[in-house]
């Protein structure tokens, strides 16, 4: 997370001559609020103070994302608070802003780097107050300088801070919907992220109950079995019985990708490509644009709720594949033979399902979108 910078109190402190701990317990004694953090070539860390107390801490690795919080940080900044090459900066918040940003520490990544050239902002926070969304919206210029953070809780935007060219960071939730417009006019690049296990919970009035909206068809798919069902029982094909005949063949085709890249370079490393992917076919597929709430691939498992035709369905998904398998190769290089390998491997696993797919109409599509 771009972590919000307070008013100065100390600044470019030297490790070599600072007493980390009695400056911690200094700013304990008179209740400080802010947060004091440490700068090294190979990695930076910080810890969170809330009225005397450390709430939290976080060290990231500089070269990769590795990153720790929790006690384990808090211990590894102590450790490297101890090392003379480091310079460490305490800078001063309101109690209600560290502990914002300390809700907020424990997070995953949904989208990287979405261009505001593509991606509507206002539509982004529409899809999200959708889904009751916890998490943060990082917004950079597109050469990549930070602008600011927005936090959005239960859905709904609640605060947020911008980062100006010199003094602290300006928080100010009024000023979300003229951000919003200007990030929208002059374009900017957003990472949208999904927080976990807030220490500080706001309580809000239960809402009155409403009846639900009516949906258009929901297909909920699961993991297909390892043999063809028989032949009786399958239904013909066409219409919305067909559609549930065939999300399940790519599900599993999703996620025996899924697993051979993940177990090439790190867990998560597909579903964040296979997300750009989606992003960059959702104008030819409109069904496949994360924020229109369609289609979702989550946990081994397609969600969809909408009405496509079958040919149309698998040549939208099997064109994301394909456009994964691009950009991982170039994520990748050190990998080269990993996209061939899936597409092999996904060859075979479809060859299964040979007579399906033809009494569906698609086969023809399948082997096509995939030479």
């Amino acid at each position: 997370m771009i972590l919000p910078k307070g008013e100065v109190r100390h600044e470019n402190l030297l490790t070599a001559y600072t007493d980390v701990s009695a400056l911690l317990s200094a700013l304990k004694s008179e209740g400080f609020s802010g947060t004091v953090e440490i700068e090294f070539p190979e990695k930076e860390g910080s810890v969170f103070i809330d009225s005397g107390e450390i709430l939290n801490a976080e060290i990231k690795e500089r070269s990769n994302a590795e990153r720790k919080i929790g006690q384990e940080a808090i211990q590894a900044f102590l450790t490297l608070s101890n090392q003379k090459n480091g310079v460490v900066n305490v800078y001063r918040l309101q109690p209600e802003h560290v502990a914002l940003v300390v809700n907020h520490l424990q997070h995953e990544a949904l989208f990287k780097e979405l261009s505001t050239d593509f991606t509507r902002l206002d539509r982004l926070l529409l899809k999200l107050k959708e889904d009751k969304h916890d998490g943060f919206i990082e917004i950079l210029t597109k050469e990549k300088k930070a602008l600011g953070v927005l936090f959005v809780e239960e859905g709904e935007p609640v605060e947020m801070f911008t980062i100006p060219e010199s003094g602290p960071s300006i928080f100010g939730r009024k000023s979300i919907p003229v951000f919003v417009e200007n990030v929208s006019k002059q374009g900017a690049i957003l990472n949208v992220y999904k927080s976990y296990g807030k220490m500080f919970k706001k309580e809000k009035p239960v809402p009155e109950s409403k009846p639900l909206p009516q949906r258009k068809l929901v297909v909920e798919a699961r993991p297909v079995a390892d043999s063809k069902p028989p032949a009786e029982s399958r239904p013909p094909a066409g219409g919305k019985e067909g559609l549930k005949e065939l999300i399940p063949i790519l599900q599993e085709t999703l996620s025996t990708a899924e697993k051979l890249v993940d177990a090439a370079s790190r867990n998560g490393t597909f579903m964040v490509t296979f997300k750009k992917s989606l992003i960059e076919k959702a104008e030819a597929f409109s069904f496949l644009d994360p924020f229109a709430g369609e289609f979702e691939y989550r946990d081994g498992v397609i969600h969809f709720s909408g009405e496509v035709g079958e040919k149309e369905f698998t040549k939208g998904i099997l064109e994301c594949l394909n456009t994964t398998l691009g950009l991982l190769g170039k994520e990748l290089p050190k990998n080269k033979m990993l996209p061939l390998k899936l597409v092999a491997e996904i060859k075979s696993s479809l060859e299964l399902y040979s007579d399906t797919l033809e009494r569906l109409g698609v086969k023809e599509i399948v082997s096509t979108s995939l030479e």
